[in-house]
This record gives C-alpha cells, sequence and structure tokens, in this order.
C-alpha cells in the first residue's frame, strides 16, 4: 500500500468550488460576511433610530413635560413680564435710575415689596395650564402631521403651518380660563394703585370672584388675542422646522454617518431662534391680551373692547413703548423657556424611542 499524497495547492477542480490556497483567504472571507452583516444590521438601527414614534398620547405626555420644566425655570420673568405689560406699570418703575435695566429693577423691587414668593405668583395656576397648554399643542400639532402626510402632504411650509394653526387654536380655546386666571394672579401685588378690584387669596377664591362678579364669560376674556397668538405659534413652529431640516441637509452634504440625528446644541439653537424670531415680531398681542383680562374698579367698564381697537388705543396713549412693555423680561425668558421646553420635549421622545428599541427584539436582527 502506498500512502497518497495529494497537494490541494494545485489540485484542479471547478472554479465554483476552488478551494483557496491559503487558510489567510479563509478568514477574509469569513470577515468580509460579517462586515456585510454589521452594516446591514447598522443600516437597519439607523433607519429605525430615524423613525421616532407619532403616538399623540406620547407626544402630549412630551409636552406636558416640556412646558412644566420651561415654566418652573422661568417663573420670575414671567411675573415680571406680565406686570409690565399691565395698564398701571409705570408704577412699577416710576423712580427707576436711567441707567438701571428694567428687568433687574423690577425683579428687586418685586422681591422687596411682595417677598422671595412674589417670584413665583401665579406658578400654580401656570403649571396647572401650561402642561396640558403644551400636550395638546405637540400632541395636536404632530396629529395633524400624520393627517396630512396620509392626504399627501409632504414636509414643507403648508403643512407645517396648518399642523401650528390648528394646535394654537386647540390650545387658545381648551385652556383660555386658566390663563386669565394666571394672569389675576400675577398681577397681585401691594404696590398701592396697581390693582383694581377684589385682592385673591388663591386660585380657588379667584376662580369663585370672577364667576360672582363677571359670570362664566369673564374666564374667557382675551380669547380674540390669544386665538390671534397662534400666528407667535405658526411662525415659531414654521421656522422651527424649517432650522432643523437646514441642518439635516447641511449634514448629509458633507456626508455625516447618520445626519437625521441633531445634537442637543442643534435642538437648542433651532428652537431658541425660531422662538426669539417669533417672539418679537408677534409680542403686541401678548400686552393687549393682558389689558383685556385685567380687572376693573367695580361698576368701571374696561377701555379696552376688544384687540384691535386696544392696539390702536394703546398705540395712541403710550406710543411703541407701550405696546413692547415688557418685552425685555419676556425676550429673556422665551428663549431659555423655548429652549428648555423642546429640548426635554425631544429627549421624552428619544428615551421613549430607545425603551422601544431596547425591546423590540427585531433591533437585533434575529
Amino acid at each position: 500500500m502506498f500512502k497518497t499524497f495529494i497537494n490541494y495547492t494545485t489540485l484542479s477542480v471547478p472554479n465554483s468550488i476552488q478551494i483557496p490556497n491559503n487558510i489567510n483567504n479563509i478568514n477574509n472571507l469569513i470577515n468580509i460576511q460579517n462586515n456585510n452583516n454589521n452594516n446591514n444590521i447598522k443600516n437597519n438601527n439607523n433607519n429605525k433610530k430615524n423613525k421616532r414614534s407619532k403616538n399623540a398620547l406620547l407626544h402630549f405626555i412630551a409636552g406636558g413635560i416640556g412646558g412644566a420644566a420651561g415654566v418652573i425655570c422661568t417663573s420670575p420673568l414671567e411675573v415680571i413680564k406680565t406686570q409690565l405689560q399691565a395698564k398701571n406699570s409705570n408704577l412699577l418703575v416710576k423712580d427707576k435710575p436711567r441707567f438701571m435695566p428694567t428687568t433687574v429693577y423690577s425683579l428687586y423691587h418685586l422681591v422687596k415689596r411682595d417677598g422671595k414668593s412674589g417670584l413665583w405668583k401665579g406658578l400654580g395656576a401656570h403649571l396647572i395650564g401650561v402642561a396640558p397648554a403644551r400636550a395638546i399643542h405637540f400632541s395636536s400639532y404632530s396629529l395633524t402631521k400624520s393627517i396630512m402626510n396620509k392626504l399627501g402632504y409632504t414636509d414643507g411650509p403648508i403643512l407645517w403651518v396648518t399642523s401650528a394653526v390648528s394646535s394654537g387654536a386647540a390650545v387658545a380655546i381648551a385652556t383660555s380660563p386658566i390663563w386669565l386666571i394666571k394672569t389675576r394672579m400675577q398681577l397681585q401685588t401691594s404696590l398701592k394703585n396697581f390693582n383694581e378690584g377684589t385682592q385673591y387669596r388663591g386660585i380657588f377664591h379667584c376662580c369663585l370672584s370672577i364667576l360672582r362678579e363677571e359670570g362664566p364669560l369673564g374666564f374667557y376674556k382675551g380669547l380674540g388675542a390669544s386665538l390671534i397668538s397662534v400666528s407667535e405659534s405658526a411662525f415659531q413652529f414654521v421656522l422651527y422646522e424649517g432650522f432643523k431640516n437646514r441642518i439635516i441637509a447641511e449634514k448629509r452634504k458633507k456626508g455625516y454617518e447618520n445626519p437625521n440625528e441633531l445634537s442637543t446644541s442643534e435642538y437648542l439653537i433651532s428652537a431658541g431662534v425660531a422662538k426669539l424670531i417669533a417672539a418679537i415680531t408677534t409680542y403686541p398681542h401678548e400686552v393687549i391680551r393682558t389689558r383685556l383680562r385685567e380687572q376693573t374698579k367695580p361698576g368701571v367698564k374696561s377701555k379696552y373692547t376688544g384687540v384691535l381697537q386696544g392696539l390702536a388705543l394703546i398705540a395712541k396713549e403710550e406710543g411703541l413703548k407701550g405696546l413692547f412693555g415688557g418685552a425685555g423680561p419676556h425676550i429673556i425668558r422665551v428663549v431659555p423657556n423655548s429652549c428648555i421646553m423642546f429640548l426635554t420635549y425631544e429627549l421624552v421622545l428619544d428615551i421613549a424611542h430607545g425603551l422601544s428599541l431596547i425591546f423590540d427584539t427585531n433591533h437585533y436582527g434575529h
């Protein structure tokens, strides 16, 4: 018996089953296959990551949490803004030195006059209102976008404006009584002759007093101005969506691995700049809304009978200064408030999306 030696490096076989002449080639083939599998899994994961849930309840919760976080952090500036919008706001700054910023002076004297608790006037009503308001806003905005997408509309100004207007109107109508109570509570101060009418002992007493003195319709004073404020919300969301899409487009041009993923700073910049532009251009409606919600002396009718009439009267009697009363603390407040709100909103959605991937067995390629 002769031993038979077979040289596999010279054995002639069909190309389709050619045996590699080096064990390293086998390893290379395995590595290539593994890389392809990893890339496929990565691409699938990226695709899933870019598809966050459009569930209205999730956006409702995320919007509520975001709105509450923003309100708590910026409440003192909100109080000062409201008081500087009032018809007797000149009493707040009549002794202010020329070099002293109005916001700083007003905050200092608010604490001096009403104590530290004065910085948080109306916070209870604000928190009661802001959570459902922001939640309704974000959920109805997301729902409208989803409906319009099903109708064939793609992302663009028409879709954004329609979604923002519908969500803003829903918020204004549903939460108007809460905002009126919030405004009334913020205008309660010990400064002589500043506030007219009943001094409220709390939210419940405020509600009973309004029902008794003004009737159910009293809760809807300033609703017209609130509906006009939808223009600010619409403008803000259009800018916000536009800024985000522009950033994504630029990242795609530059070949980013995950262009649809925005960083924290990119979210903050988009939200902050959008809110700043919208707040400045539509600010006068905030002033007339506060004037329409203010209390008057018993038996005395307010000199402001409507939005347009009120704006014209303020412009005539007080000029631009009156139309933009409280704009300083408002601008200082809205940018961080908007950034906190949108960042928290996006964070909640990302957390929810991450949890959904953890419990999604398909995420792991099985």
